[in-house]
């Protein structure tokens, strides 16, 4: 019996720009789109290589989407909400076998970069990239990073010229949406390029069927780009993007007052006020991530569930909010992030209660001051580690922090040291999908799936959900066990995170982890 589970007719094309202030999710700058400008955004960190298929870090996505395009994107005009999926490189979907099998309709008469011709051979060369040890450019890297959704696939097939077929030995009901993200998925790339400077080699070439075009890189100081004259969709107003490399939060905000870049991501609370009242845009969102603190679970203090219990207990995360980020971020408890198609803003898990955290640490056997650990941390967020040192000092936990750049952070995270308890991260997605990975891979980081079976069983249930108006249930009711037991302490969703210049028009605060310069313009 065949179903279809999305079918979609045309790409959305038109943005809604609208003339506001910053408490809103539009950037400024004139309502009539202008042609033509040299537009520079400032990151906050150093973009991993350009390769659509082993991309990390959101920074590393905001410069490649403009390279690299998806078979299927998110509508980022939406603002709030989870945004709509919308044609991409596929003009249509549609799924049959409880979602086992889904057909792709490409689009034709996209080129790559090259000239050369985007279609169903070019694409099966990007999977056989990911997913074919047989292929003569199988990248195992690649693999290795999308295994946690491509591991299910058993075959993959041109159908025809503009066909393509994917087939996974379970049901995989969230694959179009999976398909939208930014890291573990698969946008396209063109063959040729890994043909001609192999896999190693075609991060410094980087070349897709997108908007802009790569023209340089200079490690730790910026990315260039040009406008693809020859792109098959709505032409882009702006002539180049530069992205530079500014991690020093002040340098970030200095540059953009003194008008030598237009947008600025991760921006610090304590300048939103600053820049809004200097004639900058500091738009507000929901994006799809959330701070959260993860547990060091094979450190054995935290077998004891009273011990994470405590923990979240003694959270103020409205104080959290409000003290370290000026309100300007609001108080999270369900892993969900927001603009997930899974969230509710309506669920708890532990509510602050200093009283009943050391009543719990008590029972644990900890007397005040005796629960001692490490908070580690990268240097961008030493402010929150003294915030919550001090936080949790008042029901008697002692935390050492260690604060490391990011490559060594995230190095010591999947490495922990003995005595390391905790650390903070930031991450999330639109896809309810996103519980699966977000647990597997970052909270329980590689322990034995058995350490929480209930936790285990429900994810798995929802992720192989065969009827579709069960699957979001499924996933709400995986992330209740979640919450239920304690693993992982969800913190606040920030909702000012990007500003940019009063002269930078249609710049949208989109309700994920990433913005569509193609709709940008600059005005005088």
């Amino acid at each position: 019996m065949r179903t279809k589970s999305i079918l979609v007719a045309g790409l959305l094309t038109a943005l809604l720009v609208t003339s506001c202030s910053g408490g809103s999710g539009a950037a400024g700058g004139s309502e009539t789109p202008t042609d033509g400008g040299e537009f520079v955004g400032a990151l906050y960190l150093e973009p991993r290589g350009l390769d659509p298929h082993r991309q990390v870090f959101w920074e590393t996505y905001r410069v490649s989407r403009n390279i690299f395009e998806p078979l299927v994107a998110e509508d980022l005009t939406a603002i709030e909400g989870t945004p709509e999926l919308v044609p991409a490189l596929a003009t249509s979907w549609e799924s049959s076998d409880e979602g086992r099998t889904w057909t792709f309709r490409l689009r034709e008469g996209v080129t790559f970069h090259d000239g050369s011709a985007f279609d169903a051979d070019a694409l099966h060369k990007n999977v056989r990239r990911v997913s074919d040890p047989t292929y003569e450019f199988y990248d195992k890297e690649s693999a290795g990073r999308l295994q946690v959704w491509f591991g299910g696939l058993t075959s993959a097939t041109p159908v025809d010229q503009y066909t393509y077929r994917f087939e996974f030995g379970r049901p995989f009901l969230g694959f179009p949406r999976i398909l939208a993200q930014s890291m573990y998925t698969l946008p396209v790339g063109n063959p040729a390029v890994w043909e001609k400077y192999g896999n190693d080699g075609f991060a410094e070439h980087p070349e897709g069927t997108g908007p802009y075009k790569f023209v340089s890189r200079a490690i730790g100081d910026r990315i260039v780009l040009e406008r693809n004259e020859d792109y098959y969709g709505e032409r882009p107003h702006l002539d180049t993007l530069t992205f530079r490399i500014i991690p020093n939060n002040q340098t970030r905000v200095a540059s953009l007052l003194n008008n030598e870049v237009d947008l600025i991501s991760y921006v610090q609370p304590d300048d939103v006020e600053t820049l809004e009242n200097a004639g900058f845009q500091v738009p507000q969102g929901t994006g799809a991530e959330l701070i959260y603190f993860s547990f060091n679970l094979r450190n054995k203090k935290f077998d004891d569930e009273r011990v994470r219990q405590a923990l979240i207990h003694g959270l103020d995360r409205q104080a959290l909010a409000d003290e370290v980020y000026n309100g300007y971020a609001t108080p999270q408890q369900s892993f969900l992030p927001p603009s997930n198609e899974a969230y509710r803003a309506d669920v708890t898990d532990f509510d602050y209660d200093p009283e009943r955290a050391k009543q719990l640490l008590a029972e644990a056997g900890y007397a005040p001051g005796e629960l001692r650990f490490n908070l580690v941390v990268d240097v961008a967020n030493e402010n929150l580690a003294q915030w919550l040192q001090r936080n949790y000092s008042r029901i008697g936990v002692d935390l050492s922090i260690v604060s490391l750049d990011r490559v060594s952070y995230s190095a010591r995270i999947y490495h922990p040291e003995p005595d390391d308890g905790l650390n903070i991260d930031e991450f999330g997605e639109t896809d309810a999908e996103w519980l699966y990975n977000g647990y597997n891979g970052l909270v329980n980081r590689g322990l034995d799936k058995q350490s929480f079976p209930e936790i285990g069983a429900a994810i798995e249930e929802a992720l192989y959900a065969s009827d579709p108006d069960q699957r979001i249930p499924l996933w709400q009711k995986a992330e209740q066990t979640l919450r239920e037991k304690a693993v992982v302490i969800p913190a606040v969703n920030l909702n000012r995170y990007y500003a940019t210049g009063p002269n930078v028009g249609g710049f949208t605060f989109a309700s994920t982890n990433w913005y569509d310069l193609s709709n940008v313009w600059l005005t005088d």
